[in-house]
């Protein structure tokens, strides 16, 4: 699908598939959104919650599947909307993977990141949707470094050549450094989500890709299992470049026990292992296109096509 940069004064579309949230830091996210000059546009029911069972008090869906398949399909069908972002992670997308099929698209930029990480490897495996993971409307975008990002990201053609993506170190290939650069198209997003799809139908498509990782509040043996997971899965044999984001747990971004797991579990990956690139769950996320061709060179992750290329 062919995407098109948007102007000031184009309609965003929001929508909450996943988790409940709070109105305030939502409806600030959307003043900074329209700040940008963009039109935003949700449904009212986008603020519903649901629980199961006898858990009523602790509400863990925006809403029945129902009221949020609805909402999704209307959106992504819209024709008149240039983009689609949400309203935060949590859980639930999932539930409604196997009812989007059969769905028509009409092509515009999707953003999310952490629960969105299922959706956003679907539209790009099921209908060559390229898409960014990246900042969410409640948690990140009332804080105006984060909206004027997306603004860029989301005007800007040659935005993603431009933008660096630098990590903190180079766990490892082989012990072979410096390393020719590695190509391939990039997809992941959140560690837990990516190993939730195995098995079933929406499972990750890792051959020949460049595959980026992050996770939130996981310990390290949670990280050592999902890891050893996608190995014994399969997921790595054909991956040409490993890019891992932040793994938040307890106020640090790049914790050193995780890392040191990350380093004994891809010990023996053949290709490139960045650690520490700033995108996730922090504060501040830099934005990852999925579905882009991009290099791994040196400590860079660099993106070689634009999303409106």
């Amino acid at each position: 699908m062919r995407l098109t940069p948007l102007n000031k004064g184009d309609l965003i579309r929001v929508a909450a598939p996943a988790g409940p949230f709070r109105p305030g830091p939502f409806r600030k996210g959307v003043r900074q959104l329209q700040q940008q000059g963009f039109k935003i546009k949700f449904r009212p029911d986008i603020f519903a919650t649901q629980t199961l069972g006898d858990h009523k008090d602790r509400p863990y869906l925006a809403g029945s599947d129902r009221r949020r398949l609805t909402e999704l399909t209307e959106a992504l069908q819209d024709k008149t909307a240039k983009a689609l972002l949400f309203a935060r992670g949590g859980y639930g997308t999932q539930r409604l993977l196997p009812t989007l099929n059969g769905h028509r698209i009409s092509p515009k930029v999707v953003v999310g990141l952490s629960d969105l990480t299922v959706l956003l490897n679907y539209l790009w495996q099921q209908h060559s949707l390229p898409s960014l993971y990246g900042p969410l409307v409640a948690p990140h975008l009332g804080n105006p470094i984060n909206s004027k990002r997306l603004a860029r990201a989301l005007t800007e053609p040659d935005y993603f050549q431009r933008q660096k993506l630098t990590a903190r170190e180079i766990l490892g290939c082989r012990g072979v450094l410096p390393y020719a650069p590695t190509r391939g198209i990039l997809v992941g997003g959140c560690l837990s989500l990516i190993i939730s799809t195995l098995g079933t139908p929406f499972e990750c498509d890792t051959v020949h890709k460049i595959l980026f990782l992050e996770d939130t509040q996981e310990e390290p043996y949670a990280v050592d299992r999902m890891l050893t997971q996608l190995k014994q899965a399969g997921k790595l044999k054909q991956v040409r470049g490993i890019v891992l984001g932040t793994f938040l747990l307890k106020n640090k971004l790049f914790p050193a026990k995780i890392k040191n797991v990350v380093q004994e579990c891809l010990k023996d990956f053949p290709g490139p292992v960045l650690w520490g690139v700033r995108f996730g769950h922090c504060p501040d996320p830099l934005i990852v296109p999925i579905g882009l061709p991009a290099r791994i060179e040196g400590h860079q992750l660099i993106i070689e096509k634009g999303i409106f290329s």
